[in-house]
């Protein structure tokens, strides 16, 4: 029995790209049960099953020349298969151009080992190279000490060395990747430059022991563009180290700008809303308040802050049930004014009397009233009645 421990067990052969055996050494053609010479100048299915023909015509495209770790299967002169472990290098061969040689033990062992890991990282890396999620992993020259002061780690995340370990097609095409170029070789800081925003980008991955979701920046294109991106990071610490870290990144920019919209339309109308001299409630039909304009502080001596703890019936002394007034303003007909209510305002001070519209409006699906309030000018005499008002005339007339 042939002991694979013993250097004869070492099978060479050199292949040419067109498919033929240039030539294999006696230990191969022992162990494969071929007398000396009989598989030169054969095609590659002499020995070699299709599958493993595959995996050796994929080491031609590989972008190194290797050595590359990998598993194969080979064919005895008999048929059986006997499955090997081969070191594969990609050269040039002056009479037979682009060429392999291979050098094979039988499976099993720590060179084993290594092919399966090689295997297992080309699929990795098929999977994320196939992703449409921009996935990316950053490594240090020297590692980021973590138990530096909050700043100088920040520092080091910036200055020590930082590198791409691997980045996949769909980051190249996020961050328009000029032709030609490949993203992993280009500097960290062209995308990813130290700025205010990615200061406390890394800021949040500390405090979160780097390891957070939807985690916003802003990174630079090589358009020129800045993006706003969120990231999913996982870190990889070793000993109080930050050795890499790597994670997934979304551009959200459209829905920032998108945000930025909203927020400028939501503070005009706040502006507009406050600046009404009538008041104004918003209420549910648990005649809970829910929001409430400057106005309506001011008439109601209300703090907005207190408004969940406050209910309209402590304010305001209604005519008739608030569900008759949701009833109403239900069947209210648009270009129609609406109806008028005489109301008091529960005032220990002083109390007024008011006049009250209502509209129905559906907020977040909940159904609600949008109440408008105008106080009624004069004091409120004994009997209840309101009091004769002179009308105010300009000094001079």
């Amino acid at each position: 029995m042939t002991d694979p421990t013993r250097p004869e067990t070492e099978m060479i052969d050199v292949l040419s790209r067109d498919g033929r055996i240039v030539s294999a050494c006696a230990a191969q053609e022992t162990v494969l049960g071929f007398s000396p010479g009989a598989v030169e100048d054969a095609p590659w299915s002499a020995v070699y099953p299709l599958d493993s023909r595959k995996r050796l015509e994929e080491v031609f495209t590989e972008t190194t020349a290797g050595p590359h770790v990998i598993a194969l299967e080979m064919r005895t002169q008999q048929g059986a298969r006997l499955g090997v472990t081969a070191i594969v290098t990609r050269f040039t061969d002056p009479e037979h151009g682009l060429c392999l040689r291979s050098v094979k033990w039988p499976a099993g062992g720590a060179l084993g080992e290594v092919a399966n890991l090689a295997e297992e990282k080309e699929i990795l890396e098929s999977i994320l190279a196939a992703s449409d999620d921009a996935g990316w992993c950053m490594e240090w020259a020297e590692p980021v000490d973590l138990s530096a002061p909050e700043q100088e780690i920040i520092r080091q995340v910036f200055e020590n060395g930082p590198h791409w370990r691997f980045c996949n097609d769909a980051m190249a095409r996020l961050y328009r990747t000029p032709e030609g170029k490949d993203f992993n070789a280009l500097p960290v800081h062209e995308t990813f430059p130290r700025s205010p925003e990615n200061e406390d980008f890394v800021r949040r991955l500390i405090r979160a022991s780097f390891d957070v979701n939807a985690s916003p920046s802003r990174d630079l294109r090589y358009d020129g563009v800045y993006i706003e991106v969120e990231n999913d990071v996982r870190g990889h610490i070793r000993g109080n180290f930050l050795h890499r870290m790597w994670g997934t990144v979304r551009d959200v920019s459209k829905h920032a700008r998108r945000a930025a919209v909203l927020r400028d339309e939501i503070d005009t109308l706040e502006a507009i809303l406050d600046a009404l001299p009538d008041a104004v409630l918003v209420v549910d039909r648990d005649a809970r308040i829910l929001r409430i304009n400057t106005s309506a502080e001011e008439l109601l001596d209300l703090n907005p802050d207190l408004l969940p703890a406050r209910s309209l019936d402590d304010l305001i002394e209604l005519p008739v049930p608030l569900a008759e007034i949701f009833a109403d303003a239900g069947h209210h007909l648009p270009g129609h004014p609406s109806g008028i209510y005489p109301t008091l305002l529960r005032n220990p001070d002083r109390p007024i009397r008011a006049e009250l519209s209502a509209r129905c409006v559906a907020l977040r699906e909940t159904e609600c009233l949008v109440l408008s309030l105008r106080a009624r000018l004069g004091p409120i005499s004994q009997d209840g009645e309101l009091a004769k008002v002179t009308p105010f005339r300009a000094r001079g007339r």
